[in-house]
């Protein structure tokens, strides 16, 4: 295609010519401005230049369209199943803690003859190894999910017995790789990093060290090195930052392949790299945007090479899956490797300057991570120290001061919300105590081999039940002082804890916390900061009351705040016109608001008259902490107070307020 050139007719420009516009553009300010600082430590540029090729960093090409085993009985579950195998699902995920119940391994008789990948859930124990593997063939292949260091750290405590922290999974997977050589026992996830809100740099850099961990410990316990770095995998969050998602794919590949060098034998590039969505990127308000969240990270992860790809179901933060969600889930992957071609070419991101420097930037940066905690004696005692829970809070603090201020800007939630949404909440589950560990009538040898493992398969094959299993697998334990990971936030929890108290004061009194917008001016002067500052109020559920006309005389103004509901109200117009009609803040105190907000930046004050200057309580504007004015809002308008008595009438007349709502 050498003949065909897009630009041909056009001159051809220099970066130096863009430079040169662009600073033009800029007028004086500096090039900077146009970075885009990451949590990841470093900026991205506007323009990348650099080679036209580059070396594929992977050969992948199409990836496994996964689908977990869900349903509220096993029946349900194996009717959910063959539904998925006969329209596109190409593996299964089974996460035996929180799936169907299921007791006795002969009952995984519709699992095992799918004939497709099965993956556990990251973080499984032997016990539950057993279970999947009691009834299977050697043929079987997926993973067992071994990822203990992750577990301890979302547990909250680690073995007493330190040097033998990994023994239970190393003796589970000498036997593993002996009898099912298609299974890979150890999956380094970052599911863990990801939930207690680390960066991108946090999740390789951990998982590296947790998968070098594990690594060593195989290595000692009798695998050779090679053998050893082959019986693990990766499981890494998909976010839906496009490029970083391809990115950090790309870059595991790379820090796979140093620790390999490093340890001077050949690397793999056939490991397992299983991408799921997190759910952190999930909201349960307007949630049908969470299928163009999900379509990104699917993109992102494709790209980037992953053989494996899971995907929430797009309601799953607020209700159980449909089987709407499910197909949607399981179509998202399908649609783009089928109709979008996705997997025709291995490392299409390759060449993409961004591409490459965005993924050697996340490699080095992750790479010193990797060594800064191997300097602190390896990923358990990082964890035990602190180390671990102190860098991702200091990324997740950031985040959360962005998301707070709408420079990370959730729509649906934060941006954009819809305050005529319906959304079906569920019942929370009930608490339910942990039951005591079931006794049993067999001990299991200490870990050695996977003599330990072998007992474990025997006890499942005959019929003992999962519960006492993982009952004779325990080991002593001891809390780590800095306590579990917090893993279950999402980004857009603290908006919708706003919206959630709305929604219940609506049940309660049958109107919304009402806010009264005053115009000022024409509508030249108040319409784009009116739609603006109406978005800014409802993403606390909070509905404004907008007149049909601006204002142009204060007393009037202050007649039509009376006639509201309101107690509080808004400032709304140019900068302009706020200077020129003098009194309306001070007018709207008169007429009795309790709270006066000023749509506009800190720089409109002086231009104030002294009076309005005085009379208002807060200034509302792009990149203010939103979160904290509307909680603020909130407050002045006791929603919290009509939501707890909604709770309440809720509980007494035996109905959902939600659902009223």
């Amino acid at each position: 295609m050498e003949h065909f050139a897009l630009a041909k007719e056009f001159p051809p420009a220099s970066e130096a010519d863009w430079r040169a516009i662009v600073e033009k553009a800029l007028k004086g300010a500096p090039f900077r401005v146009l970075e885009n600082q990451l949590y990841e430590g470093f900026a991205t540029s506007p323009l990348y230049t650099g080679a036209a090729t580059s070396p594929a960093r992977h050969g992948q090409r199409g990836w496994l369209i996964v689908q977990p085993l869900a349903g509220a009985s096993l029946a349900d579950a194996e009717r959910q199943l063959a539904d998925d195998l006969a329209n596109g699902a190409t593996a299964l995920s089974l996460d035996l803690a929180n799936g169907p119940a299921i007791r006795k391994a002969a009952e995984l008789g519709a699992v095992l003859d799918a004939g497709v990948p099965i993956f556990l859930a990251g973080g499984s124990t032997p016990a539950d190894a057993a279970f999947l593997l009691a009834k299977a063939d050697k043929t079987i292949v997926g993973t067992t999910g071994f990822d203990p260091i992750t577990a301890f750290a979302v547990a909250g405590e680690v073995p007493a017995d330190r040097k033998a922290a990994l023994a239970d999974t190393v003796d589970a997977a000498l036997a593993i790789r002996e009898r099912f050589p298609n299974v890979t026992p150890f999956l380094a996830s970052s599911r863990a990093w990801n939930g207690a809100g680390g960066s991108v740099v946090d999740e390789l850099g951990f998982t590296l060290a947790a998968a070098v961990a594990y690594w060593r410990a195989l290595e000692a316990a009798g695998l050779s090195r090679e053998d050893a770095s082959r019986a693990i995998g990766f499981k890494l969050s998909a976010s839906a930052d496009l490029f970083l998602t391809i990115a950090a794919f790309r870059a595991i590949r790379l820090l796979w392949a140093r620790a390999h060098e490093a340890a001077g034998v050949a690397p793999n590039e056939h490991i397992l790299l299983y991408a799921k969505t997190p759910p952190r990127i999930l909201s349960v308000y307007d949630p049908h945007v969470n299928m163009l969240r999900s379509t990104a990270s699917v993109f992102g992860a494709a790209i980037g090479g992953a053989s494996a790809i899971e995907v929430h179901p797009f309601d799953e933060a607020a209700t159980e899956p449909t089987p709407l969600s499910r197909r949607i889930a399981r179509n998202t992957g399908l649609v783009l490797q089928s109709e979008a071609w996705l997997s025709a070419v291995a490392d299409p991101a390759a060449g993409s300057s961004y591409v490459e420097t965005l993924t050697e930037n996340l490699a080095a940066s992750a790479w010193a991570l990797f060594r800064e905690v191997e300097a602190r004696g390896g990923l358990l005692k990082a964890l035990e120290s602190g180390f671990v829970s102190a860098r991702l809070q200091e990324t997740a603090d950031k985040r959360d001061r962005a998301i707070a201020q709408r420079k990370e800007k959730i729509t649906g939630v934060s941006v954009f919300p819809n305050l005529n949404e319906k959304i079906a909440f569920e019942e929370p589950a009930p608490i339910i105590a942990e039951e005591a560990h079931p006794t049993v009538d067999f001990a299991l040898p200490a870990p050695g081999t996977g003599e330990r493992f072998a007992a474990l398969v025997e006890a499942a094959a005959r019929g003992v039940p999962l519960p006492e299993l993982r009952s004779a697998s325990r080991v002593v334990r001891d809390l780590i002082a800095t306590g579990p990971l917090d893993v279950a936030r999402r980004d857009a929890e603290p908006f919708e804890v706003l919206r959630q108290r709305a929604d219940f004061a609506l049940a309660s009194i049958g109107s919304r916390p009402p806010l009264f917008l005053a115009l000022l001016g024409s509508p030249p002067d108040y319409r784009a900061r009116s739609l603006w500052v109406q978005s800014f109020f409802a993403a606390g559920g909070i509905e404004t009351i907008v007149p049909e006309e601006g204002f142009t005389d204060v007393e009037k103004l202050a007649a039509a705040f009376k006639q509201s509901p309101a107690p509080i109200a808004c400032l709304c117009s140019s900068n302009a016109t706020y200077a020129e009609l003098k009194g309306a803040a001070a007018a709207l105190k008169r007429a009795g608001a309790s709270h006066v907000y000023l749509a506009g930046p800190a720089a409109l004050l002086s231009t104030l008259d002294p009076h309005d200057r005085t009379a208002v309580d807060r200034l509302v504007y792009e990149g203010c902490n939103a979160l904290a004015i509307l909680e603020e809002a909130q407050r002045i308008l006791r929603v919290e107070e009509l939501a707890e008595a909604a709770g309440l009438e809720a509980e007494d007349e035996n109905f959902g307020a939600f659902d009223e709502a």
